[in-house]
């Protein structure tokens, strides 16, 4: 009987359960696992190794009094030949992690080892250094996920991390007071391999370093990737897709809906020498985000001046005004949704030194095996200029009732304008179209004047608020259009 009940103590603080693999770390084992590696695949109820327990499914919690070093929900050695790495966890409410990583699963297998699906929850700690979803050095990394909700400086932050591989699918969410010293990236593929459909998402959090969606490091492409700033402070760049060598960067997405954003925000970035075209990227301002007056609205920036860094990339103005940056650069399409409470002289975009955007400075040369992917980027500013809109798209969407004759400054360059009317598109859809006439007035203000207001042809309905619908008769439609034209 006593055996047993010593055996039940020995196992309430750090306990293994099996099928699941779950151990508890707290201030009764510190002693044993001070600065020392545990991973929950562990046969040692401290989750010191070995490490040779099935890496799946397996759950590392550490609680406040616990002092460890690198810390994973599994892990597993070079000789390894299992072929995933899936559902592991790592929870930390508390702890001291001595400066050393915490991941989700690791793999240094030199056989291809995916790590798929694997989770780290930070809600306390102290010392934590970098911070990976999933890290494998041969094989994908793909729908792993971090969470942070609370620490101090945390290092570095991943969600996937691919070594020689590719990245997918990866998240990392990060709130409230956290601060993060370097980068935070959804996804990174370290060598060779795409990063794609990664995420990243900071509603409060103060980032020292760059934020990028999905990053490349020697060769591939980022496609897909996302970056949402909802709150916070970012003291360097916003990238929704970088690739730092040779690749493209397309199709990526950053939305600004508020916080504070100190240096340049670019939808895609090829940083590489050979061509790598950055096109197809959206950025987004929304809400009531801050700038500082160094920071540049890029679409895209291309290996070289033959790269495509213009064609699909969008700059989207949603319901807000007073939106003021250093320069906007390499929009095909502009889109301004009017807000409710816009003033007709107040400029919903204004950019100090025009069409200004920024560049790599350096030679590019591939990085060498060991050296750390996270070197400062180098570039600078082009001289002030005007914004070019010689081959733009420009929508301006708009809600409630305006008359005719309405003028809205979309952008104000203090630097002037590449462009004629003729060339400047307007185009809204919808029951209700107002046509829109664009023009520039004494060089510095891109307006938008409504022009006209008509019914569209076939409409059969005018929605009214938020999904209520009145249907109108073909009489009815021609009497609201009577109405619209006087």
């Amino acid at each position: 009987m006593r055996n047993i009940l010593a055996i039940i103590a020995m196992f309430a603080c750090a306990s293994i359960c099996l099928g699941e693999h779950t151990i508890t770390l707290d201030s009764s084992n510190a002693n044993a696992t001070r600065e020392r590696s545990v991973a929950a695949n562990s046969t040692d109820p401290n989750g010191i190794g070995p490490f040779s327990l099935d890496p799946n499914n397996n759950t590392l919690i550490i609680k406040e009094g616990a002092k460890v070093g690198w810390a994973s929900g599994a892990r597993v050695g070079r000789d390894s030949t299992v072929a995933s790495m899936t559902g592991n966890k790592v929870i930390v409410n508390g702890g001291d992690f001595t400066g050393k990583d915490i991941d989700g699963a690791c793999s240094f297998a030199l056989t291809n080892v995916d790590v798929n699906g694997n989770k780290v929850e930070i809600n306390a700690g102290e010392r934590i250094k970098d911070v990976f979803g999933g890290w494998t050095s041969n094989g994908a990394a793909s729908g792993n996920r971090v969470e942070i909700n609370a620490g101090d400086n945390i290092n570095r932050v991943y969600g996937g991390y691919a070594k020689n591989g590719t990245a997918s699918d990866n998240k990392v969410f990060i709130k409230n007071k956290v601060t993060i010293n370097e980068d935070v990236r959804g996804g990174c593929s370290r060598n060779r391999g795409d990063a794609k459909n990664n995420e990243v998402t900071i509603t409060g959090a103060t980032v020292g370093g760059y934020v990028y969606g999905g990053f490349v490091g020697t060769k591939g492409n980022a496609e897909n990737n996302k970056v949402i700033i909802d709150g916070g402070r970012v003291k360097k760049n916003v990238c929704g897709g970088f690739v730092r060598g040779n690749g493209n960067a397309e199709n990526n997405n950053v939305i600004i809906n508020g916080g504070r954003v100190e240096e340049n925000v670019s939808g895609g970035f090829v940083y590489g020498k050979d061509n790598g075209n950055a096109t197809g990227n959206t950025v987004t301002v929304a809400g009531t985000p801050e700038f500082e007056n160094k920071t540049i609205l890029c679409g895209g920036i291309g290996a070289n001046e033959s790269s495509d860094a213009f064609k699909g990339n969008t700059l989207i103005i949603k319901e807000t005004k007073a939106i003021a940056v250093k320069g906007i650069s390499n929009f095909e399409n502009y889109e301004f949704y009017l807000p409710k409470d816009i003033k007709p002289e107040e400029p919903i975009l204004t950019a100090k030194d025009g069409g200004c955007s920024w560049y790599k400075l350096h030679r590019y040369e591939e990085l060498p095996e060991g050296e750390p992917d996270n070197r400062p980027l180098d570039y600078g500013y082009t001289p002030p200029c005007p914004v070019e809109l010689l081959k733009t798209n420009i929508t301006v969407c708009s809600k409630g009732v305006m008359d005719k004759g309405t003028k809205y400054t979309l952008i104000r360059s203090l630097q002037g304008f590449d462009v004629t009317s003729k060339e400047c598109k307007s185009k809204n859809t919808g029951p209700v179209v107002y046509k829109w006439d664009l023009e520039i007035v004494d060089n510095t203000d891109l307006v938008a004047t409504l022009a006209q207001k008509s019914i569209a042809p076939g409409a059969k309905a005018l929605c009214i608020g938020h999904g209520t619908g009145i249907l109108l008769t073909n009489d009815g439609l021609d009497c609201i259009l009577r109405a619209l034209e006087e």
